[in-house]
């Protein structure tokens, strides 16, 4: 697990089928609740690749986007109540 601006992202990567070489870029987002537990925030599937390395770092990018967007909505939010 990586840790991305005060998120815990993860890439995976999912074998299609057991006879074919592609792989689904696999990415979820953790964060950390006030308690110290790592709790799931989302979860999201992507490309399919040929590698499951190439799978994995796809899913990296998979989970900063999501990442952006909620802290895009948060500022959003936290701009339109002042």
């Amino acid at each position: 697990m990586i840790e991305y601006k005060g998120y815990f992202m993860l890439g995976t990567a999912l074998m299609i089928h057991p006879n074919s070489p592609d792989w689904r870029a696999l990415g979820t987002v953790f964060a950390k609740t006030p308690q110290g537990a790592i709790v799931e925030v989302e979860r999201t599937g992507g490309a399919v690749f040929t590698t499951k390395e190439a799978a994995e770092r796809h899913g990296l990018v998979l989970c900063r986007a999501l990442i952006e967007e909620k802290l895009e909505e948060a500022q959003d939010q936290a701009e339109s109540k002042c």
